[in-house]
């Protein structure tokens, strides 16, 4: 299960170990998580995740990933559309996050909240959009403050630029593929000539499951970032794709 680990949590009567900086700021996950087998033609066209030594955060540092973790977005059908309504541990189907929309919302304001529903974070998309919707992302649910960060989406592809809370870098985020299945993109500094790392595959969920999306996470990834930014692919999604939902078996 993904849980929040505590900066300052030490075992008692224990001396304090040293650990490396990344690993203070970790997601821990209680069981693996079934990926797709290696003969599969999906996970043949995939380029492996790069794991983040350092940590990779925009959002929350604690919530980073200490292994290569998959997630199952659920997807429902609220009033007039589809929409992700929860984030599960994909092995088990347990239900980590619960995403909450504000209901009129203009801006189609999303608080993403754990267990006890205390909000870890909000998204709000722009109220007027052409080409492409921007979205702003705060923490908590702290709107009247300045958002952590914004990004835009136009067709899946995404465009994001921010200040990475583990090393001070400045990344940008950016995505390739369609249909669902999509890769999302790390670039560490501001040259264009940058490597682009894998961090993280969105595809559809396997028949069997609930509808909805399978992710995969590199480990040291921000795991809310990369949720939050996986709610807006999927706001870019024609939803006229959707298939009949199923269960777990």
């Amino acid at each position: 299960m993904i849980r929040r680990r505590s900066e300052g949590r030490r075992t008692t009567g224990a001396p304090p170990s040293k650990v490396s900086p990344s690993s203070s700021h970790s997601v821990s996950c209680a069981v693996a998580f079934a990926l797709p087998e290696l003969g599969t033609p999906s996970i043949k066209k995939r380029r492996p995740l790069g794991t983040q030594h350092l940590g990779l955060a925009a959002v929350d540092a604690g919530y980073c990933c200490h292994e290569p973790t998959q997630l199952h977005l659920n997807v429902e059908w609220r009033i007039d559309r589809h929409v992700v309504s929860g984030v599960l541990e994909n092995a088990t189907g347990q239900l980590l996050f619960e995403v909450r929309e504000k209901p009129l919302s203009l801006h189609r304001q999303r608080s993403l909240l754990d267990l006890t529903e205390v909000p870890v974070a909000t998204i709000r998309m722009s109220a007027f959009r052409r080409r492409k919707a921007t979205y702003s992302l705060y923490p908590r649910a702290e709107i009247s403050k300045k958002p952590l960060f914004k990004f835009t989406m136009s067709h899946s592809k995404l465009e994001m630029v921010f200040t990475d809370i583990m090393t001070g870098e400045t990344c940008r985020l950016g995505s390739n593929g369609e249909q669902g299945d999509i890769e999302i993109w790390l670039q560490r500094g501001i040259s264009p000539d940058t490597t682009r790392q894998p961090i993280a595959h969105m595809y559809p969920a396997p028949a069997g499951t609930p509808l909805g999306y399978s992710v995969d996470i590199a480990e040291g990834v921000d795991a809310v970032m990369v949720i939050l930014v996986c709610i807006a692919l999927h706001d870019s999604e024609p939803d006229h794709k959707w298939r009949t939902p199923t269960t777990f078996v």
